[in-house]
């Protein structure tokens, strides 16, 4: 429910509509003047305003431009006698949402706020997400400077000025989906859509109806037409992450997809063009899963129009420094506090570490590191198990010590947190939960199962 702002002068007429949106569950503050009204809008934040044309110190046109002036955004209803619809209409002109003509029924007016408040609200949503979107486009990823990443950057912006087919090879968590949208970024294609569909997150009768969409009716609870991702990212690039767990089945329609370029909805019966870049990414050995029959020969040889390679975070460790300062400024605002600086001995044993779980391991570390610091990142605050960090003097005993245990304990409270964290930030949303955390759906659910999380 909304927070609604009341502009009336008459004190009868004020305490029904407030009762009235009081009861709609809408919570209220009022106004007898012009003058209050405004004072009110500048020191709160309210989702809708019921604005009397007449009031005691001023008219209601006068008050609904500075409304309108200073919150654009700001849904108004203007409250009108009957000789007083001309103005009504001119309120309109300037901004209003709507007018009610008195006298009214309460149904009506709830009608019509609860109508302003959720316009007010998909319009906050929507802003949000075109900021969102808008920092996406304008932030570049940071890579790195060794030599291994300039070379494999220098490969994705030669092959970006193509319209090739690619494949991304790499160890898990080697950051492919990052260079699939750097890729797209440097294409002629950057300012079209970019869509990545995880292969191995859905059940095998999803993948298909997610690819190519479908008709009504083409199977139990497909209520309604579907465009498939082919389609949401026309003109643009669909990246399809661990290719090789698809079915043969659907290996053999997407063949056929990428030699025609069209596609053919489930249960549909024509043919749609399509005009869709391809990037796949594997972390499996794709010619081993030729030789076992679990990935067609002619895919592989119509996907590897070009490879690129992304070498392992073990590979390049020169990078750890810039990469682990790039997540230190995402995961402040995750975990919503401000830290000043990885202390020396912590970057010394991020650098002596192996990573086994290359760069989406560095930043979950840091993520979490980020969470138990105290404005500065210490070894301790790391989580590495002792693996990396430079030897200690020996500590005085202490008796019944299970360091495991208490690593164990540590290392399930900060995932419990991050966890929270996550799903508060996204609203609840699991899927984008997972990506937030770099973790697959199913990694996800398990652990918010285990640790109770509501």
């Amino acid at each position: 429910m909304g927070n609604i702002l009341i502009a009336e002068d008459d004190a009868d007429t004020r305490f029904v509509l407030k009762a009235a949106l009081e009861n709609g569950r809408h919570s209220c503050a009022a106004a007898a003047s012009g003058s209050e009204a405004l004072g009110l809008a500048e020191a709160l934040t309210f989702d809708a305003v019921v604005l009397d044309m007449v009031l005691g110190d001023t008219d209601g046109l006068s008050i609904l431009e500075k409304l309108k002036s200073d919150d654009p955004g700001l849904p108004v209803v203007i409250l009108t006698g009957h000789a007083d619809v001309a103005s009504a209409v001119k309120a309109m002109k300037l901004g209003a949402l709507d007018y009610l003509v008195k006298p009214f029924g309460n149904e009506e007016l709830l009608l019509i706020i609860e109508k302003a408040v959720k316009e007010r609200r998909l319009r906050r949503e929507f802003d949000a997400l075109r900021g969102h979107v808008a920092r996406a486009h304008g932030a570049e990823p940071v890579f790195g400077a060794s030599k291994e990443i300039k070379n494999t950057a220098a490969l994705a912006a030669q092959v970006a000025a193509t319209d090739l087919t690619v494949i991304l090879s790499g160890p898990s968590g080697c950051g492919k989906e990052v260079w699939a949208r750097e890729i797209h970024r440097l294409s002629s294609r950057g300012e079209s859509p970019f869509v990545a569909l995880d292969c191995g997150a859905l059940p095998e009768n999803l993948v298909e109806s997610e690819l190519f969409g479908y008709e009504r009716g083409a199977f139990t609870g497909a209520d309604r037409r579907k465009p498939g991702l082919f389609e949401t990212a026309f003109g643009g690039t669909l990246f399809l992450d661990e290719i090789a767990n698809l079915t043969t089945a659907t290996q053999a329609k997407l063949l056929r997809v990428l030699e025609e370029r069209r596609i053919r909805h489930l249960g549909g019966k024509k043919d749609i063009p399509v005009d869709t870049r391809v990037i796949v990414a594997a972390n499996k050995d794709l010619p081993a899963c030729i030789k076992a029959g679990a990935f067609r020969e002619d895919l592989y040889h119509r996907l590897n129009q070009f490879t690129l390679r992304v070498p392992s975070l073990a590979e390049r460790k020169e990078d750890i420094p810039a990469l682990a300062a790039f997540f230190l400024k995402e995961a402040e605002k995750l975990v919503n506090k401000k830290v000043e600086t990885i202390s020396d001995s912590a970057l010394a044993a991020l650098l002596a570490y192996e990573w086994p779980g290359n760069v989406r391991e560095l930043k979950n570390v840091i993520t979490r590191a980020a969470l138990l610091s105290s404005g500065e990142i210490l070894p301790a605050n790391l989580g590495l198990g002792g693996q990396g960090q430079a030897a200690q003097p020996a500590a005085a005993t202490v008796e019944n010590f299970d360091m495991k245990e208490n690593l164990r304990v540590a290392r399930a409270e900060t995932e419990r947190r991050l966890i929270k964290a996550a799903l508060s930030q996204t609203g609840g949303n699991k899927v984008k939960a997972a990506r937030l955390l770099s973790i697959d759906r199913k990694a996800l659910y398990d652990k918010i199962k285990a640790y109770s999380i509501e």
